[in-house]
C-alpha cells in the first residue's frame, strides 16, 4: 500500500510527451504565501498521462494547514478535483497501492555544489524589452531582458523562495525567471 510522504520526494514526474513537473506549489488560503511541495505531505502519482496529487499542506509563514487535491495534465495545467476530498484520497490510495515507494536510502545522497544561475536585484543594469507578456504581483513581465550582452527570455514566475536555478537561468527582482536564449 502506498504511504504518504513529502510531495517533493515524488517529484520530478515526467509525462510521455517529455514535459516534466519538477516542483509544485499552492497559495495558502489564509495568508496567500506560496507553499511548496516540501511543505506538503500526501501522495502523488503519474497514471494514464496525468499526475494525481492529494496532500495536506502546511504554510511555513502562518502555520495554516489546508488540503490540496488536483490533477495535472501533460500540458502542465492544474485542474481541481470534483470528487469529495475523502473519496479522492481513498481512490488515490487504492490506485497507488502497487507504486514503488521512495526508499529510506534516498536520504543518503551526497550533494555537491552545482553551478547555479544569476540572481539580480531590481536596480541591476538590465535592458528590458518593450513587449509586456503579462503581470505578476502587480508588476509587468517583460518578454525578454538583456544582461551583460546576453539575452534571456521570460520562462516563469518564481513559485517559492527556495528555488534552484539552472546555469542558463536568471532570477530578476526575486520573482521572475528568464532563461538564456
Amino acid at each position: 500500500m502506498a504511504r504518504p510522504d513529502k510531495i517533493s520526494r515524488f517529484l520530478p514526474l515526467t509525462f510521455a510527451n517529455g514535459n516534466s513537473v519538477r516542483r509544485f506549489g499552492k497559495h495558502c488560503p489564509q495568508c496567500r504565501a506560496m507553499v511548496g511541495a516540501e511543505h506538503m505531505e500526501g501522495l502523488a502519482s503519474l497514471m494514464k498521462g496525468k499526475i494525481f496529487l492529494s496532500a495536506d499542506a502546511s504554510c511555513p509563514r502562518c502555520q495554516h494547514v489546508f488540503p490540496v487535491a488536483c490533477v495535472i495534465t501533460d500540458d502542465k495545467r492544474v485542474h481541481r478535483v470534483m470528487l469529495p476530498l475523502w473519496m479522492f484520497r481513498l481512490w488515490l490510495k487504492s490506485a497507488t497501492r502497487n507504486d514503488p515507494q521512495p526508499s529510506d536510502n534516498d536520504n543518503w545522497t551526497v550533494e555537491t555544489e552545482a553551478p547555479k544561475g544569476l540572481e539580480l536585484p531590481a536596480d541591476a543594469d538590465v535592458l528590458r524589452s518593450d513587449e509586456i507578456v503579462g503581470r505578476f504581483q502587480g508588476e509587468p513581465i517583460f518578454a525578454w531582458v538583456e544582461y551583460q550582452g546576453q539575452r534571456f527570455i521570460f520562462d516563469r514566475a518564481a513559485a517559492s523562495q527556495n528555488l534552484r536555478l539552472t546555469p542558463s537561468e536568471l532570477l530578476l527582482e526575486g520573482r521572475l525567471i528568464y532563461r538564456q536564449q
